[in-house]
């Protein structure tokens, strides 16, 4: 063996011991035992300038033993919601885990105050998920972080699979999620609109509708039909809903929104029109002479008393839920992003339906 291959031996075994010092291991990892997930957080305002915070985590098989209940519940008082979470370790002996969040709850009263202070913490530390889901609680959050679930779901997934659409979410909740929340409240162009929830003796909670924004306070609340609207303009309307008329239920399957915006004389002119497709479902028996141009008539009657009730309501608040200022942010400076509330309160909004009636050969129609 030549001198050079004695040197290099021992190099590159140095310089593998290195590279082993190098690569990340488990070694500061917390086991799943270890550790107290979190499902929900509830956070509501206090007398004193401070905030409640509650945490509602799912118990495991190992840590339930001989305990009916599924779940663990917490409440703390603290300056901010982190330091809620500092002092809470204090009375857990395993760790808080907030990355697995399903739902992030805030009370009315913070809604009314202001969203951003409760809600940066979530952005800023990258810990709670951007696709929680984000929910106003008008009343005491208490029955619904103490209460059990009344179908046995894990803690949080409750809360979410209420909203997803691939479960019991239908268009008239509005699902909103944390980096959408966010987003909004930095886009002068465009509100948020998030469901207000409130506790049941039944069920866990339920929807009683969906609270408008204008920056991060609270500006009013649209009903569930309201909503409906607000659904089909954006196109978030993806699967069927039901409408319930005098002389017959629909399925209503939304097909197509087209906007056009211009600006005449600094004054937003705004037209929308959205093609429905929509299938008779029943149709009421003390009806005899229900026809298709009866029931087109009056569903394109109630449509357009919905958006003009969703439209007087935003745009005496100037909260642009639809985000039809974003249409406008290549005519706009930056420098007049600001003042789009104030346009849109004078905007002249214009939006056509047209119906089109499927599953007509069924004889339902005379």
């Amino acid at each position: 063996m030549t001198l050079l291959q004695r040197t290099q031996r021992p190099t590159a075994m140095l310089a593998a011991a290195l590279c082993l010092l190098l690569t990340g291991g488990c070694w500061d990892s917390k086991d799943v035992d270890n550790r107290m997930l979190v499902g929900a957080i509830g956070i509501e305002s206090t007398k004193d300038g401070r905030l409640n915070a509650w945490f509602r985590m799912p118990l495991t098989t190992s840590t339930i033993g001989n305990e009916k209940d599924t779940f663990f519940s917490l409440i703390q008082h603290g300056e901010t919601v982190m330091d809620a979470i500092n002092k809470l370790q204090y009375k857990l002996p395993k760790a808080l885990d907030v990355s697995s969040t399903r739902a992030v709850m805030l009370s009315k009263d913070i809604a009314n105050t202001g969203l951003m202070p409760y809600l940066e913490f979530a952005v800023r530390d990258r810990s709670v998920p951007l696709d929680a889901v984000i929910a106003i609680v008008d009343g005491n959050m208490h029955s619904i972080f103490v209460r059990s679930n009344p179908i046995g779901e894990l803690t949080g997934i409750y809360a979410k699979l209420y909203f997803e659409p691939y479960a019991g979410g239908i268009p008239r909740k509005n699902k909103a999620m944390l980096w959408e929340v966010y987003s909004k409240l930095l886009n002068p162009l465009q509100a948020n609109l998030i469901p207000v929830l409130k506790e049941d003796k039944k069920s866990l909670f339920t929807q009683i509708g969906n609270a408008y924004f204008v920056e991060d306070k609270i500006a009013g609340m649209l009903t569930m039909d309201e909503t409906l609207i607000y659904e089909m303009i954006t196109q978030r309307l993806v699967h069927s809903e039901i409408v319930l008329m005098s002389r017959s239920d629909l399925k209503v399957v939304h097909k197509k929104t087209r906007i056009k915006t211009k600006l005449v004389n600094g004054k937003p002119v705004i037209k929308v029109s959205i093609w429905v497709s929509v299938a008779l479902t029943d149709k009421s028996h003390r009806e005899i002479n229900v026809t298709e141009n009866t029931i087109k008539t009056e569903l394109n009657e109630l449509l357009q008393k919905l958006t003009q009730s969703m439209l007087k309501k935003t745009q005496s608040s100037g909260s642009d839920i639809v985000g039809f200022g974003n249409w406008y942010r290549g005519r706009l400076s930056p420098d007049k992003y600001t003042s789009w509330p104030e346009l849109y309160r004078e905007a002249d909004i214009d939006v056509e339906y047209h119906v089109r009636l499927r599953n007509t050969g069924l004889q339902f129609l005379d």
